[in-house]
Order: structure tokens, then sequence, then C-alpha cells
């Protein structure tokens, strides 16, 4: 493979009034009513449901009556308990979406009996891991860290501060996002150091990085991991198991990339030019 290179009222008493409002304010539209039907539409889905974030409720803009789309944005924002993480290989996200392609699928709803179809599967250590455990996973930032813009999890704000940062994340540098995963850090109480310029200098460093986090099936995608016939809309991975959110991303300033345990350094220490730092930061609801 080639290298390098996310109601308040019924839509049949607001939309005809939204539709013959543009038209008065714009004059006639050369798009069929359908189109615009379809426009007004999407944007009243993607309308901030509150003022600001610390206002987000967990289930973020999932409307009552669709439990599904509730459960993933707190899984979204699920925090493991855990003390100790389960360390995963970037190859074990290979097994972990050949398990779910098996079993639940891609980009579409699940239930909460369909996500329990994720629990228990074992990995190349012999170990079992399930989404929700606390995980770690040595890489490369690869791609162009950003963040999101507008996602239902952060009830639909705007602005860095209010989403997620995407990350792509492999096990070498000069690998195409199309060879990585994902990983995330969540908006919710992120340090002030974790920002996109800082994870920028670390990917043009070409530092070796360690993320822990929860383990989390992005259900809503679909696998896009072939370069060379990529799908439109889908961010480029192998498997949709992300770490997500990231609670830990610490990074190793040796250029071999050969870092004891008491080697790595956090982010804010990177960024600050110092090396007195654990790595550990705290991020969550």
């Amino acid at each position: 493979m080639a290298k390098k290179k996310n109601p308040l009222v019924t839509a049949s008493t607001v939309l005809p009034l939204a539709i013959g409002l543009a038209m008065n304010a714009v004059g006639p539209s050369t798009k069929p009513a359908a189109s615009m039907t379809a426009e007004v539409t999407e944007r009243a889905k993607t309308k901030a449901c509150v003022t600001g974030l610390d206002s987000c409720p967990i289930t973020g803009c999932a409307s009552a009556d669709d439990p599904d789309e509730q459960l993933v944005n707190e899984t979204k924002r699920h925090l493991p308990t855990a003390t100790a993480a389960k360390v995963l290989t970037l190859n074990d996200f290979t097994t972990l979406q050949n398990q779910a392609d098996s079993t639940v699928g891609e980009k579409q709803p699940l239930d909460a009996s369909a996500r329990a179809q994720l629990q228990n599967i074992l990995v190349s250590s012999g170990q079992t891991v399930s989404e929700g455990d606390l995980v770690q996973v040595d890489g490369f930032l690869v791609g162009k860290p950003h963040p999101n813009t507008g996602e239902s999890v952060n009830c639909n704000l705007t602005g860095a501060a209010n989403n997620d940062f995407h990350i792509p994340f492999a096990d070498d540098p000069d690998k195409s996002p199309f060879e990585g995963i994902v990983v995330e850090m969540i908006p919710q109480n992120r340090p002030a150091a974790w920002t996109v310029k800082n994870l920028s200098k670390v990917e043009n460093a070409r530092f070796k990085v360690r993320v822990t986090g929860q383990l989390m099936y992005d259900n809503m995608h679909e696998v896009n991991g072939n370069q060379d016939e990529p799908l439109n809309g889908q961010p480029p991975r192998f498997s949709l198991f992300e770490v997500h959110p990231i609670v830990t991303f610490s990074v190793c300033p040796q250029a071999d990339g050969a870092c004891g345990s008491n080697d790595w350094i956090s982010l804010e220490a990177f960024s600050s030019g110092t090396a007195s730092a654990s790595g550990r930061g705290t991020t969550g609801p």
C-alpha cells in the first residue's frame, strides 16, 4: 500500500413554513422542493441543543425516543474505572474488527444487547478485552489531528473547544491513516496542553506515543482501509475500534522510540520542553 500521503416540533409543521420563508427572502429557488426539504431537515438535525458544553448531558442531543443514539453517546464519554490498562498492539485491532464484523456489523445502530457482544474478545497476548475496558497502545500519529465539526455527543456545538480531537494513529510513522486506527480526546475537562497544535508537533517530530483510554467501537461508521478505493465520508482506518476517550497521552522523546518505563513524558512536558511530568492527564464529564 502506498505510504503517507460524526425535533422539538414535527417536520410536517415546520418544513413547509421554513421553505416558504426561505423562498420569500431570496426569491424562487432553482432546487426541487425535495432537495430544499432535505437541507432544512439536516440543519434542524445538527442545530446545537444546548448553549454550552457544561450543560450538555451525557446523552448529548440524542432524543428520548432513540435509545441507541443515547447509548452510543454515553459510551463515547465513558471513563473506565480500572487502574491497570490492558496492553494492545495495532494487530489486535484487526482481531477486534473481525469479531465485530461477525457479530454486530458496521454503520448501524446498536442496542445494549448488541454492544454486549463486544465483550471478552481474545487477543494476541492471550488475554480477553471488552468494549469499555481501559487499554494502552503504542504507535505514531499519522495524517492530520483535527477537531470534529459538531456531533450529537457534544450537543452539536461548534468550535474546537467543544469537540473531540480526531487523531489518526498507526504503528509506523510512514504509514497512512488507512493503515491505522483512530484515537480521540474528548472536550470535557481536556487538559490545556492537549491541543491540535501540540499534537501536530508530536507528529512532525515522528516520536512514538502511548495512548491509554477506553476501548470503544464506533459503530456508526464503516471500515475505510483501502487507500486505492477510499469510501466517501468515512474516516480512513482499518478498524472501527478506537481508544476513546483518551485519559493519558505520553510521548517517547527518543528518536529510536526506545523508552523505558521512566522515559515517557506527558504532552504538557513535551510542549513546554521539560521532561519531568509523568504523562498523566485527566479527562471526562
